[in-house]
């Protein structure tokens, strides 16, 4: 009997707070606002429910206090938020925040301008320490040595299934290796009507982020230990691709990309009945519900090749060097959303988990995580989870992969040959950064 791999972490997934400077135009500087309060400018990039309830909490702390006044705005979209963030900061008309810097791996692009304020004195003391975070959390916000971001939202991934489907296969255990999900998915698949998984297959990040996940829990590293190095091409990594082009090519996983700006592509598989399992995140539960009933929606964790192994996605803040003032008062705005009650009104209100271990340990969050069992899935996978590189060249190298995981998923090259062509232009990247 197999043994499904659930437990009581309840540390987990992601969006993200991050801090700013705002000069010209904008309000930084200015005491603003009625009775003296000194006003910050908050971007982030959040839509839908996600924008209603960063309004709702931001007001919330707004009326808490006299000495502050927050002032949110959308900026971008997560794939051009940085690229407006660098161009206004460089222009002196940034925000004094940034919240819900969706793509952390990056920010070195943006530390770079120089304007980004390193966080150790703030850090030193007050409600939020270092020791709030795990190392690895930690890691995604740390470049050249000093701690720039923080992580304000964690977020991984796990395999939702349609519990119907694995009835009707005869499946009563979902399973815990690799090799036993290929076993399942081909019980699960009937021609070309119903396949067992939808696996991955576009450009972009999505791709990338989980099969590093499969690289590690085949005994892989994705660079080397000082980042200088590609090695995603190993061994280990053709074995971590093939795992996943064995599938396309018996006919067990869909052989399109259902990829799009809005979705990963395991929503539509999964609510069109294409496929019988598919790999997304705790976010995407109430829609693929909406449609299949919650009833018959269930979450296994993310199955290794030799072992265990999860990525790490965070969304991440930072602060803008400014006046003291103004950098003052943002540290104090974000020392107030990293805290355990408004943690937990807002990954409750927005399906995202606890960045921290305080939140984590609040009642109101344990509580919620005991009515909905399936989200610990998802959080006994960060006991295990690493991050990807925080390097200025992550997305050049991110790029080099993604395209040639396509290739290899389509069948169009072998996984060694796509990992080879990866390599060399990912290399080329790490090598103009030195």
């Amino acid at each position: 009997m197999r043994k499904r791999l659930l437990g009581v972490t309840a540390l987990a997934v992601g969006a993200a707070l991050a801090l700013s400077g705002c000069s010209g135009g904008s309000v930084t500087g200015n005491s603003g606002g009625g009775g003296g309060k000194t006003t910050i400018t908050v971007w982030h990039n959040y839509t839908g429910p996600q924008a209603t309830e960063v309004k709702k909490l931001i007001d919330e702390y707004n009326s808490s206090q006299d000495g502050i006044q927050v002032q949110a705005q959308y900026a971008a979209s997560s794939d051009q938020f940085d690229a407006k963030l660098i161009n206004a900061l460089k222009n002196d008309t940034g925000p004094d925040m940034v919240l819900g810097d969706s793509t952390p791996q990056q920010t070195g692009e943006v530390i770079q301008t120089g304007k980004v304020l390193p966080l150790e004195d703030y850090l030193g003391s007050g409600d939020i320490t270092k020791d709030s975070f795990t190392e690895g959390m930690l890691s995604t916000g740390e470049f050249d040595g000093k701690q720039y971001t923080l992580p304000t939202d964690i977020g991984d991934y796990a395999v939702v299934y349609n519990k119907e489907m694995f009835k009707e296969a005869g499946i009563t255990d979902t399973p815990t290796t690799w090799a036993e999900f290929q076993d399942d998915a081909k019980k699960l698949t009937k021609g070309t009507t119903q396949y067992g998984a939808y696996l991955p297959i576009g450009t972009g990040e999505w791709p990338v982020f989980t099969w590093q996940s499969m690289l590690w829990g085949a005994g892989g590293d994705f660079l080397n230990e000082d980042n200088t190095k590609v090695e995603f091409n190993s061994d280990a990594g053709v074995k971590a691709l093939t795992s996943w082009t064995d599938m396309l090519e018996d006919g067990s996983a869909y052989p399109q990309s259902l990829l799009t700006q809005s979705t990963n592509g395991a929503v539509p598989a999964l609510t069109s009945k294409k496929a019988a399992m598919a790999i997304t995140g705790a976010y995407d539960l109430s829609t693929i519900d909406s449609t299949l009933g919650k009833e018959n929606v269930g979450v296994f964790a993310l199955p290794g090749i030799e072992q265990p192994a999860m990525n790490l996605g965070t969304n991440n803040s930072y602060i803008i060097k400014t006046s003291t003032k103004q950098q003052d008062a943002s540290w104090k705005f974000l020392q107030w959303w990293l805290s355990p009650d408004t943690q937990a009104k807002w990954d409750i209100a927005t399906g995202l988990l606890p960045a921290n271990q305080a939140t984590a340990d609040n009642a109101t969050w344990k509580k919620y995580l005991d009515e909905n069992p399936r989200l610990k899935a998802f959080a006994d996978e960060l006991e295990y989870a690493k991050a990807r590189p925080s390097i200025t060249a992550y997305g050049e190298v991110s790029a080099a992969l993604s395209t040639q995981l396509q290739t290899a998923m389509l069948l169009k090259t072998s996984p060694k040959e796509a990992l080879d062509a990866a390599a060399e232009k990912a290399q080329a990247a790490l090598d103009a950064g030195k």
